[in-house]
């Protein structure tokens, strides 16, 4: 049996998605952007408040390809701006996505964003965190622009950058470690040996390289299986 505020979820009516990011007043010569400009993959724009359409809308929903879903596919909903947090669980249709995401933070009941919001999607209390950790028996879990919620008694450490984040995984080496379900599976880096070109793929898992730094396994956009160390990562490499 569903609860009430589930019912009340579900029965919220969906806002308007629109192709194209409106640009705010004053600013009519900048060329209007989609989703995938910003994100690298087709979506759709949305606000909670869609009474003003002449501003930049907040949030997008994605469509992402290679997601940890039955199908393959699932559908995310990310802020635009700031941090690009991600919001709400992955779900298998978009208007899921949209109504798992209204019990997080600025989307809960329709609400315009704010700072406070933004703060308690996160379960923290610094806004600049990016990486959140939790141990769950023998394995490591790194949350990534999410809002899943840790309990007390399994979150560890909290990091504005990868680097550091990998700093604390390999100081367990042998620990199995990955990214929660609600992490993007995105990610764009920089090889060494192509003259700091930028590369990107899909992240498939995760692994231990034989030094035990944290490794990622990816799917290259131009073919190929490339391991990519998380401690080289730039801040917004995955998104």
């Amino acid at each position: 049996m569903r609860s009430a505020i589930d019912q009340q979820t579900r029965h919220t009516p969906l806002p308007v998605f629109k192709k194209l990011r409106p640009t705010p007043a004053g600013e009519r010569q900048q060329p209007r952007t989609t989703v995938r400009d910003i994100f690298g993959v087709d979506g759709w724009f949305f606000d909670p408040d869609a009474a003003t359409t002449s501003r930049p809308w907040a949030f997008a929903v994605l469509h992402l390809t290679g997601t940890c879903t039955p199908s393959g596919q699932g559908w995310a909903v990310r802020e635009v701006d700031g941090y690009r947090r991600q919001f709400g669980p992955l779900a298998l249709t978009r208007r899921d996505a949209v109504l798992g995401a209204r019990r997080y933070g600025p989307l809960a009941l329709n609400r315009p964003p704010t700072a406070q919001g933004v703060a308690a999607s996160l379960h923290t209390d610094n806004p600049g965190v990016l990486i959140r950790t939790e141990e769950r028996g023998q394995h490591l879990v790194l949350h990534v622009r999410c809002a899943c919620p840790l309990s007390e008694t399994t979150a560890r450490a909290e990091f504005t950058g990868f680097a550091s984040a990998a700093a604390w995984l390999d100081d367990k080496p042998q620990a199995p470690w990955r990214f929660c379900q609600s992490t993007p599976r995105r990610v764009t880096w920089t090889c060494r040996g192509d003259r700091g070109n930028p590369w990107s793929g899909t992240i498939q898992g995760t692994c231990r390289h034989h030094t035990g730094w944290a490794a990622m396994q990816v799917i290259g956009e131009l073919g190929g299986y490339p391991q990519v160390f998380l401690r080289d990562l730039a801040a917004d490499a995955i998104g």
